[in-house]
Formats: structure tokens, C-alpha cells, sequence
């Protein structure tokens, strides 16, 4: 009885003493207080640690995508002119399985006594793995004049951040000419693209295989036989000096001549046509307008003038030298021009 006497005055003593009250209830308090403070640090640690992964995950991510950017320069050209404008010609290849967007093209001009540079923002500069972009821009260096010669570079910056440097070069002549070693006359022809296709389908549904890579205009694998329907690629570039605008005719033809023992000869004939982005041959013809400094793709598969569904085929077999006759206007006024290229193997 004793103890249980002495446990009830002792209750009864701190119930009515307050300042001992207080002190519990103080003391629970600030347990409180340190289990929600503790407890906030740790949720926010945690939070933080969720966040530092995910930073590193991403940037890891940004890092495989960047690597896997595969890019090949193909054909840069540099032209400059006295009222201080540089135009930059390139092939631009995706040589790796990923799309690269390019966004911006920088341009760096310098002599022994002077230096500037300048960039331009890309639009529409998306190239697909395999595919080939045709980068044409034009930009003005303040301080650039007709009579130096100058050292020319570029780099092309991608979305992903990687730099992709173009051919450098030296400048020494600001008169821009059709360069004789891709053929005579205002236009220029890009030798190591040219292609052929295989045409399949059916009359006013022609369409190019494979679209739109092709193969080597070089060697000819006629697959439909001797009389198989095939069609070519070339690439153009208007270089006229006058910086006028070219229109290919439906006159235009790529012809190639077998010759045979005894003087006879066999010519095969392949006249301009349209193609759209899915690699069809359109039923009319457009006339195709070449601006200048462009690389433009033209297409020739019809075996008859202005008639796009009369594709085209190969006579024979064996080799042959290849001629592009080409006319329409310049400026307005009548064109032509003929360019003797290649020579090409055709087997059955």
C-alpha cells in the first residue's frame, strides 16, 4: 500500500505544480519539432539523390546520342564576291543509323593582315541516317574585298552540340566560272553522285528503286533484261557568271552510244521528268529551274520528249561513253549546253 500511496502523491504533485507540466509537455514538443525536421531532411535528401540520377541518366543519354552522330563532308566550294558576300557549297552525308539536325553553319575568313567571321542560323536541316543534305548559304563578311587572297574554313554545329568542320581552302580568285574539271559551260556537274534506278510499276505509276539512293551510275545491272526500264540521277549546280537562273526544258536528254565493229553504233535515250519525294515519276512535266549555286537533283527516265510514261531502257549491253544535252533559258533567253561526262558499263 505504501508504494502505491507514494506513486498517487506524486501524481497528484506534478498535476498541480504547472511549471512541471510545462516541462513535459515542452520536452514533447520538441520532440516533435526535431522528428518533423528530421524527417523533412531526409524526404529532401531523397528527393535531391532522385534528382542528381536523373541528371545523370540524361546526360549520359545526350552523351550516346552525341556519339552516335556519324557525318561525312563531301564537294565543299567556296565562292566570294567584291560586295563581301561568301556563298558555302557542301555535300553534307549521315553516315550513322541516328537523324542529325543541323542548326547553325559558321564561316571563318582571314589573310596575313585580317581576320572576321560570321554565321547563319539552319532551318529545315534534318538529314536522315544514309541520306545526303545539300547545304547552300550565303553569308557577308564585313572586310572582304576582290583583290586578297584569302584562307577559308567552316564548321557546321548540330542539335546534339557536335561541331562538324567542312573542307578548308585557299581563295585565290573571287570570279566565279564553271570549274572546267566538272565539265564547260554554266553548268556543273557532281560527278561522284551520279546515279541510276531501276523503274518498276506500271503506266502513270512509275516509281524509282531504291528511292532515293539508287546506285552507281557506273555499272548498270539492267535486272528487267536487255529491254529492263532504268532511270538516272545527276546532280547540277547552276555556276553562271551572271548568277542567272537556269530552266531545264523537256528537251533536256542523257543519250549513251555503243559502238560496234564495222561502224555501226546503238544509242540509247533517257529525256528529263519529275520526281517527287517519294521517288515517282510524275505524269506531266514541270520545267525544272536550276538557281544559282544550288546542287539540284534531275531526274532523266522518259524514251520520248514531254511524255514521262514512256519510261525508258537500255538496248544493249557493254560500255559506252554517256553525253547530257541540255537546253531550256538562262535569264530568259535560250540555253544549252552539252557535257560529255562519263563512260558507264551496262550487263544483263
Amino acid at each position: 500500500m505504501l508504494p502505491r500511496l507514494r506513486h498517487r502523491k506524486t501524481r497528484r504533485r506534478l498535476i498541480s505544480d504547472s511549471r512541471g507540466f510545462s516541462s513535459i509537455v515542452g520536452a514533447i514538443f520538441a520532440v516533435l519539432v526535431m522528428f518533423s525536421l528530421i524527417s523533412t531532411v531526409f524526404v529532401w535528401s531523397l528527393s535531391q539523390n532522385t534528382l542528381y540520377n536523373n541528371t545523370v541518366r540524361q546526360s549520359n543519354q545526350a552523351d550516346l546520342d552525341r556519339s552516335s552522330e556519324k557525318v561525312q563532308v563531301l564537294n565543299t566550294t567556296y565562292n566570294a564576291y567584291s560586295n563581301g558576300n561568301v556563298t558555302v557549297s557542301a555535300q553534307i552525308q549521315n553516315t550513322g543509323p541516328s537523324s542529325v539536325q543541323f542548326i547553325t553553319v559558321w564561316l571563318y575568313v582571314s589573310n596575313t593582315t585580317w581576320t572576321n567571321y560570321n554565321f547563319s542560323k539552319l532551318t529545315n536541316a534534318t538529314v536522315q541516317g544514309g541520306n545526303v543534305f545539300p547545304l547552300n548559304v550565303n553569308l557577308t563578311i564585313s572586310g572582304l574585298n576582290s583583290t586578297a587572297n584569302y584562307n577559308i574554313a567552316s564548321w557546321l554545329i548540330t542539335a546534339r552540340g557536335n561541331v562538324v568542320a567542312l573542307q578548308k581552302t585557299t581563295l585565290t580568285t573571287n570570279i566565279v566560272i564553271s570549274q572546267t574539271t566538272q565539265g564547260i559551260g554554266a553548268l556543273m556537274m557532281d560527278f561522284q553522285n551520279f546515279t541510276y534506278y531501276n523503274v518498276t510499276g506500271s503506266f502513270g505509276s512509275y516509281s524509282l528503286n531504291p528511292y532515293p539512293n539508287g546506285a552507281s551510275g557506273y555499272f548498270v545491272t539492267n535486272s528487267g533484261g536487255p529491254k529492263g526500264q532504268i532511270a538516272f540521277r545527276v546532280i547540277f549546280t547552276d555556276l553562271d557568271q551572271n548568277q542567272r537562273a537556269i530552266v531545264l526544258g523537256s528537251g533536256s536528254e542523257l543519250f549513251i552510244i555503243y559502238p560496234f565493229p564495222g561502224g555501226a553504233y546503238q544509242c540509247d535515250v533517257w529525256y528529263v521528268v519529275n520526281v517527287n519525294t517519294a521517288g515517282q515519276i510524275l505524269n506531266a512535266y514541270t520545267p525544272v529551274t536550276l538557281v544559282y549555286n544550288v546542287p539540284t537533283a534531275v531526274y532523266f527516265a522518259a524514251k520520248s520528249r514531254g511524255n514521262p510514261n514512256s519510261v525508258g531502257g537500255t538496248s544493249t549491253t557493254g560500255i559506252s561513253p554517256v553525253n547530257l544535252a541540255l537546253v531550256g533559258q538562262i535569264g530568259g533567253s535560250p540555253f544549252g549546253q552539252n557535257i560529255p561526262f562519263v563512260s558507264i558499263e551496262v550487263a544483263s
